[in-house]
């Protein structure tokens, strides 16, 4: 089973336009929530570890994971869910989030280890939930101790600066921390200007890679080939062209959840198994997720593909 952490909230996303008159839409979301559907619609046996409110709103989370065919493994408090209100420009999405209270900010150390599954083959977690707070703080020790426990870990920072600047120095350190033990890391070429600021990209991902020198390190660059580091070498991979653009909102979760995807595919969902992974596995593997990520693109908000639209 592939176990995914970190937080899940509505999106209460833009649509319209000035002439055509403003409306948002509500819908569930939360980037590795979007990461764990994805997950199983693309046919991986999947749990999801964080707590979900059990408001309307959590009911609205808790059925998608469900038609998803997620495992719900955490509990439902009596709190609200939180919001993210998402505008748009250019198919461009910007985020303000809501979150003080909310029922997925509801861990602890304890908990979460008594939580994660004995079958957990890989752990993955990311944005939101490892930016502040002492939820923060129980993401990343569960993080480390799965490492330590040899399972297969990976994270996508997916890092927003308006909630990011809250704790830079600590949020830094905490994501250098998991690096060092991470298996699997994806981020994009935003995420590393915050991460390592006041470097080109290539320097910045050297430190990086440095960092994290078992790792699988994938950088997205926009539109541009997506970079790609691991112990057996460094390749480039071009972007699957999107036709007919939409928005890209859960574009980078379904990437995510589809190298994780496209790695338990080849056997290769295991920590020592990285580092003698043939290049042109890898490309392929980056190939279907960056396939799966332009399909999602052509539709609104996120709404991943299923395995059949990617492995036909």
């Amino acid at each position: 089973m592939i176990v995914c952490g970190g937080e899940n909230l509505v999106d209460v996303i833009e649509m319209g336009d000035e002439q055509q008159g403003r409306v948002f839409h509500a819908v569930p979301g939360g980037s590795p929530y979007n990461c764990t559907r994805a997950l199983g619609r693309l046919g991986m046996p999947t749990g999801y570890l964080t707590p979900i409110s059990s408001d309307r709103f959590g009911d609205d989370l808790l059925a998608g994971l469900l038609a998803d065919q997620v495992r719900h493994l955490g509990a439902r408090p009596d709190a609200p869910t939180s919001l993210a209100m998402v505008t748009l420009s250019d198919g461009q999405p910007d985020y303000r989030f809501y979150r003080n209270g909310t029922a997925e900010r509801m861990v602890t150390p304890e908990v979460l280890r008594a939580t994660m599954p004995d079958q957990a083959e890989a752990f993955h977690i990311g944005s939101l939930a490892l930016c502040t707070g002492k939820d923060a703080a129980a993401w990343s020790d569960l993080f480390i101790d799965s490492a330590q426990r040899g399972i297969f870990t990976s994270f996508d920072p997916n890092i927003r600066p308006l909630l990011a600047e809250e704790d830079a120095r600590g949020y830094r350190a905490r994501l250098d921390k998991m690096a060092s033990v991470a298996n699997l890391l994806r981020l994009s070429d935003e995420d590393l200007a915050w991460w390592r600021p006041d470097q080109t990209v290539l320097d910045a991902l050297a430190e990086l890679v440095a960092l994290a020198p078992n790792a699988l390190v994938v950088l997205t660059q926009g539109a541009e080939p997506v970079l790609c580091h691991w112990p057996g070498g460094q390749i480039e991979v071009p972007l699957t062209p999107v036709a007919d653009l939409v928005d890209t909102v859960g574009a980078g979760d379904t990437l995510m959840a589809a190298l994780l995807a496209g790695l338990h595919r080849k056997g290769a969902l295991v920590p020592k198994q990285i580092a003698t992974l043939p290049g042109a596995t890898l490309h392929q593997i980056i190939r279907d997720a960056s396939k799966a990520a332009a399909i999602t693109c052509t539709r609104t908000g996120c709404n991943p593909p299923y395995a059949r639209d990617v492995w036909p």
